[in-house]
């Protein structure tokens, strides 16, 4: 490493381009620049003094004078030992009375080493160099980029900006698409006579390149794969993928994991997770480079999470476990029921305004109700065709005679044995039971009386 660096520098130093080359920017009008705590000497004028001249100093409109240790008068120079803060504004001399000039003087903070890092996010685009310094700096300070291309023995410049909004500087200069040369770079900043310049930077054409990271990852979970995770994502939009193509590399792992997996993709923008633990939370984040390996990987993209797919529990399972594991009361659940929490005895197993469980409950009770009725009319109806059967296998005649409404039964003799029914004949019009008397009117169509209810419900 110690070799390459010496290499490089005699190779900066071969070709002219040093840090102590970064020229002398100008800054407005007569500004002077000091760093703080360092000396200074203002002149008020290039010649001798006269004998009988006098000149005093100014700050602001404010007369200043000797001041032992830290400010001195000599032969009409103001010289300041060691500068603070307070001693920046406009220094105006006096020759007699008379105005003679105004040195403008900024104490500025001691000037940081600039580090710089340069790249293009695409062939098509130009190189952006950057600095973010430590403290903003005064509205005074200036900075250019010096670069030496080697071929050609050639050195330019290009101007820096301080960008309020991101807080560095930018530096931009063009190169083409496939430019593979060999540059030295340095970054050149000034505070007025104060300068300061980076180390000596060298690039190769191709090593500018660093693509933006991928955009638009999605992680999902895939339906009825609980180890499974599909992870999607996009090129950058400042990458020109007309022409040239990225490669990507993905890092996944799960939550509280201190390992991670990585697998690089070429030519696709999805992948599989097939090694994903059930129910855990995963991260994933994924960085860019071009295809065949030119320039350097991208930053890795904001962390993505993902959980996989989880069958899900339905309301109707939980409901039966409760109706069919109730436990019976015991001596020992009467003694839960009146524990401190419950001193009244009271049980929460009643469902309450907002349970799953009383609709149920309801449809059960119903259900046994409504089988209960059909299973009695079972019965009855059973009941009443195995009495219609009876009386036929004892002799009764299969042919009764038909009776008109209007005729009387009549009466049979006493000395004659008959065969009668179980169930009397019904007798049209009233619900007594009927006598052997001649004037009764009977409805003979039907052999049976079943408004009779002495036959269903016997005393």
């Amino acid at each position: 490493m110690l070799s390459v660096t010496l290499a490089v520098l005699f190779l900066a130093l071969g070709n002219g381009l040093v840090p102590e080359e970064c020229p002398k920017l100008d800054v407005p009008g007569d500004m002077l620049s000091q760093v703080l705590g360092a000396p200074i000497t203002l002149t008020c004028l290039n010649g001798e003094l006269e004998n009988n001249a006098t000149i005093h100093w100014k700050l602001e409109d404010k007369p200043i004078g000797s001041l032992l240790g830290q400010r001195e008068m000599v032969g009409g120079k103001l010289f300041l030992k060691s500068v603070q803060y307070k001693d920046s504004g406009n220094y105006t001399c006096y020759l007699d009375s008379h105005p003679v000039r105004t040195l403008p003087l900024l104490v500025v903070d001691p000037p940081e080493e600039p580090s710089l890092s340069c790249r293009r996010k695409s062939f098509t685009s130009s190189v952006q160099c950057e600095w973010s310094p430590q403290r903003k700096p005064s509205p005074q300070t200036k900075a250019i980029l010096l670069v030496r291309k080697i071929q050609k023995k050639e050195t330019f410049q290009r101007p820096c900006h301080y960008l309020q909004g991101s807080q560095k500087f930018s530096c931009h200069m063009n190169l083409r698409e496939e430019d593979d040369s060999h540059y030295l770079v340095v970054f050149c900043i000034t505070y007025g006579i104060v300068r300061k310049s980076s180390k000596v930077y060298q690039y190769w054409g191709d090593e500018f390149l660093q693509p933006d990271p991928p955009t638009s990852i999605t992680v999902t979970a895939m339906d009825k794969s609980p180890h499974r995770l599909n992870v999607t994502w996009k090129d950058p939009s400042s990458w020109n993928s007309t022409y040239y193509r990225l490669q990507f590399e993905l890092c996944y792992w799960a939550e509280k994991s201190k390992h991670y997996t990585t697998i690089q993709r070429k030519g696709k923008h999805s992948l599989i997770i097939s090694d994903a633990l059930m129910g855990m939370k995963h991260f994933v984040k994924i960085r860019a480079r071009e295809e065949f390996d030119h320039g350097r990987w991208s930053e890795w993209s904001k962390e993505v999470t993902g959980t996989p797919w989880t069958e899900a529990k339905h309301p109707a399972t939980e409901t039966e476990s409760f109706i069919f594991s109730q436990e019976p009361t015991t001596s020992d659940n009467y003694n839960k029921s009146l524990s401190p929490e419950n001193p009244e005895g009271s049980s929460n197993t009643s469902p309450g305004l907002g349970s799953t469980h009383s609709p149920y409950t309801f449809l059960l009770a119903g259900g046994s109700l409504v089988l209960g009725m059909v299973l009695f009319i079972g019965i009855i109806v059973r009941y009443r065709k195995k009495s219609k059967l009876t009386p036929l296998k004892e002799g009764k005649p299969k042919v009764f005679p038909s009776y008109s409404l209007d005729q009387v039964i009549p009466e049979k003799p006493q000395s004659t044995s008959v065969m009668v029914p179980f169930i009397s004949p019904s007798v049209s019009g009233s619900r007594s039971e009927p006598t052997n008397t001649p004037g009764n009117i009977v409805d003979l169509k039907s052999p049976y009386d079943i408004t009779n209810r002495g036959y269903f419900f016997p005393r």
